[in-house]
């Protein structure tokens, strides 16, 4: 079963190599997310609005480039478990 929480670690690991852990880090925290520093996430409950809030927040702060090198990985990861995706993946 997927959940949330794995679409956000899939997009953690995507945007570490994108932007950087320490940008990311920064960003996670603006969008209300707890991590630990290997980016497996400790926040409960995560739902689609916490994906939609972190998307939102990497748009705003490095572009369109944070979203498309994410999308096509988050997308099959969320088929898999049947998961809608905030309109900022599809």
């Amino acid at each position: 079963m997927v959940t949330y929480s794995q679409i956000v670690e899939l997009i953690i690991q995507r945007e570490m190599g994108i932007i950087g852990k320490q940008k990311l880090m920064e960003v996670l925290a603006d969008a209300g997310l707890d991590v630990d520093q290997s980016g497996a996430v400790k926040t409960n409950n995560v739902n689609i609005g916490h994906v939609e809030r972190l998307m939102t927040k990497l748009n705003e702060k490095y572009g369109l480039v944070t979203i498309m090198g994410c999308k096509i990985a988050v997308g099959r990861k969320a088929r898999e478990g049947n998961l809608a995706l905030p309109a900022i993946l599809r």
